[in-house]
């Protein structure tokens, strides 16, 4: 800081310039002020000048802050002691203008201020005033002062501007009144897929080279078509009235009409706990789609809504009265294959609870998807298809504040019941559920329970062969942007889980138990099994932060699994859960049918860690059931069979269904690991194992050893085109070839 002083006490001048930085935030202050004594108990200053500057280095591409006087104020300040003390401030009217890192500038208009109090410590009073406007002021501007989610990141964008006002006379008698009003711009709201776009800025590293790829571009949003927003305060003595109206052609109409009662304790105006409460809410929302993007990422909701209530009671325990009234409900979610449509809600509020009357939800339309055969589906698709998706419905209540009833606690309650009559709940090609049951949820002194004893009716669950590819472990992405997101998303959870952590002490933990049963048509198919499932299965949960624990087993039900060209029976197949829902005990026995000798696949342990072994009755050696599994026959000790017999067997050793070894491979950190046979007529000894690595994209090594010799052979791939590729080879023998491929049908 550097500050210049001089003058007298009667008539001094101060020159004034400093830096002030916390954290990230750095401050600049620049002004040149006057001020002396007129006389006794009375001084007066002059502000000549002002400029205060904020500056966050963390968004190093957002412009400052800056605050700037417009013109000279200036302030006379009278004092007087004694039995009667009092004290007398006034300040001029001016002007100032307020710069943000968003584009905009506000300009600020007042005219002079006038405060006094008087009195002693036990009987003070004050008297402000104070009357002005603002214009300009953005709606960006907004995020710009919190440290959440912006309002880009829950789906707001716009170019809207407000003006407001203000006029405060407070004393004895409160009179305040206060207004910001729309004065031009509309919001736009990502509705539709437009709310699935991550917004992306990329940067380059020159000035000249500098790119900005915005993903959340103009057009991917929908207009709200406002022609109204206005919020307004009103205080006339001890009644204070809030107003807030909202009118939009897309995004719905809301009125709100709001007033209460402050006192005035101790020298200023205090909001009691049993201070009254008068007030009344309308809105109508034509189409809530708009809204959706307050539902979780990739999900819909569309309907209309009418809301008319009152407001009466007071602070401690506010009561309304009203309705709600929602019509042609739908909430979609295409990834996950929810669909549920047609709905409707009735609701009446009264005091403290909304009743639910009436909520009602069908299904979607499903596709004709079944899986044939006797393992599969025991309905048609036709006869699925013609019926209609189900219908959900709901009916109970939730309340706050204390309850009615004496010794029932206070604070927030619940209590629903809901039927579920052959619902279809997913609706996807791959994956459709329809279920039917009951469930019951409440909340009641803090703990949320939940009751439920549901069925399903059927099921088609058809699992992708291969799951979807993903970058290996030994890849290492760096980027600057990405680096700072993990930053800000670490403390983001970290401040999540310490006000987690103060929740915990006395949150109750849930109390889960519901009761399911697959039925007797409930059909999976992929990775090589086609099955049905049954059983039935207990779910409960009682921890907090914990997963619910499961008990129950599930069984198939004329299940097959094909493995090695071969078509096996499963004549056991049980997961048994006692506990962790991701890892149950596994019996499964898989047998080759319509041979002599019993032979097959016996699976057990559990899930994350199975134990898989050979299965024959009577007992054979491992190269007698293998070939009795493969083949359909006894052994043979040498040629092309026992080299299939060998790629069975790598095939177990990698996982089920795996036949080609990659999961062995990947164990080690090879690309391949494989057998070359020696050919029709030759002997085992004859074989050789391959192992493979691919160093770079066009760079491939591979080494072959034969079981019955010492010395193999290293092979070294190059690809120097996409048709030419230099191969050389070290070993028994040494050679270099360059190899032309052309390819045609």
């Amino acid at each position: 800081m550097r500050a210049e002083l001089s003058g007298s006490l009667a008539q001094a001048t101060l020159s004034l310039k400093g830096e002030a930085a916390t954290g990230s935030r750095k401050f600049t202050l620049d002004t040149r002020a006057s001020a002396g004594i007129e006389g006794r108990d009375r001084w007066s200053a002059a502000l000549a000048s002002l400029r205060l500057q904020a500056l966050d280095s963390a968004r190093p591409d957002a412009a400052p802050w800056v605050l700037e006087l417009g013109n000279p104020v200036s302030v006379k300040l009278r004092s007087a002691a004694g039995d009667n003390p009092r004290l007398d401030i006034e300040a001029s009217a001016a002007a100032a203008t307020l710069k943000g890192p968003a584009p905009g500038t506000v300009r600020i208009d007042w005219q002079p201020l006038r405060f006094s109090r008087t009195g002693s410590e036990a009987r003070r009073a004050f008297r402000l005033q104070s009357k002005g406007r603002l214009q300009g002021l953005p709606m960006a501007w907004a995020e710009l002062l919190g440290n959440g989610e912006t309002l880009a990141q829950v789906g707001f964008s716009g170019d809207l501007l407000f003006n407001g006002d203000w006029d405060i006379d407070a004393g004895d008698t409160l009179r305040a009144k206060a207004r910001l009003v729309r004065d031009s711009g509309d919001l736009r709201v990502q509705a539709g897929e437009a709310a699935l776009v991550t917004r992306i800025r990329s940067h380059g590293t020159g000035t000249a080279s500098e790119r900005t790829m915005d993903a959340a571009g103009p057009g991917t949003s929908t207009p709200a078509g406002l022609k109204r927003a206005e919020f307004a305060l009103d205080a006339e003595g001890d009644t204070v009235r809030a107003n807030l109206a909202w009118d939009s052609e897309r995004a719905g109409q809301i009125r709100v009409e709001a007033s209460t009662r402050v006192q005035q304790r101790q020298g200023g105006w205090q909001w009691a706990e049993d201070a009254p409460l008068a007030g009344r809410v309308t809105a109508r929302m034509p189409n809530l789609g708009v809204w959706s993007m307050l539902a979780p990422p990739g999900w819909r909701m569309a309907g209309t809504l009418d809301a008319d209530a009152t407001l009466a009671g007071n602070r401690s325990e506010p009561r309304w009265n009203g309705t709600l009234a929602a019509d042609k409900l739908a909430l979609r979610a295409l990834v996950e294959g929810l669909d549920l449509r047609d709905g409707r809600l009735r609701a009446t509020l009264a005091g403290n609870r909304v009743e639910i009357t009436e909520f009602t939800l069908k299904g979607g339309a499903g596709a004709q998807t079944r899986i044939p055969g006797q393992s599969g589906n025991l309905s048609t698709a036709a006869s699925e298809a013609a019926r209609d998706g189900g219908t959900l419905s709901a009916r109970g209540e939730l309340g706050w504040g204390a309850a009615p009833a004496a010794g029932a606690g206070s604070g927030l309650r619940m209590s629903v019941q809901a039927d579920l009559r052959a619902l279809r709940v997913l609706a996807r090609a791959d994956r459709q559920l329809t279920l039917s049951g009951k469930l019951q949820a409440g909340l009641a002194n803090g703990q949320f329970t939940v009751r439920g004893d549901i069925r399903t009716d059927r099921a088609v669950i058809i699992l992708p062969d291969q799951t979807a590819p993903s970058l290996g472990s030994d890849i290492v992405i760096r980027s600057a942007a990405i680096d700072r997101e993990a930053a800000e998303e670490a403390k983001r959870r970290a401040a999540e889980n310490r006000s987690e952590v103060a929740r915990a002490e006395t949150a109750k933990p849930p109390d889960i138990g519901v009761s399911f049963d697959l039925g007797s048509d409930f059909a999976v198919q992929g990775r090589g099994i086609t099955t049905r499932l049954a059983g039935k299965l207990d779910i409960r949960s009682t921890a907090l932060n914990a997963p619910p624990r499961i008990t129950g087993e599930v069984r198939t039900v004329a299940g097959q699994y094909r493995a090695y060209g071969q078509a096996l029976n499963i004549e056991t197949g049980i997961a048994r859960f006692s506990g962790p829902f991701d890892n149950p005990q596994l019996d499964i026995l898989a047998i080759r049918p319509n041979i002599t000798q019993r032979a097959g696949v016996a699976i057990t342990g559990t899930a994350q860690s199975p134990r898989v072994r050979l299965y024959s009755e009577p007992q054979l050696s491992d190269q007698e059931t293998l070939s009795w599994l493969v083949l359909g026959r006894a052994s043979a000790t040498s040629g092309g069979e026992s080299v299939l017999l060998q790629q069975a067997a790598l095939a177990l050793l990698g996982g089920l269904g795996g036949g080609s070894g990659g999961g062995l491979a990947s164990r080690f950190g090879l690309d391949e690991i494989g057998f070359k046979g020696p050919g029709s007529g030759g002997d085992v000894r004859d074989s050789t194992v391959t192992v493979g690595k691919r160093i770079a994209r066009d760079f491939y090594v591979t080494y072959e050893a034969g079981l019955g010799g010492t010395l193999g052979t290293l092979f070294i791939f190059y690809d120097l085109t996409r048709r030419l590729t230099l191969r050389a080879q070290a070993g028994q023998q040494s050679a270099v070839d360059l190899i032309f491929t052309l390819q045609f049908d």
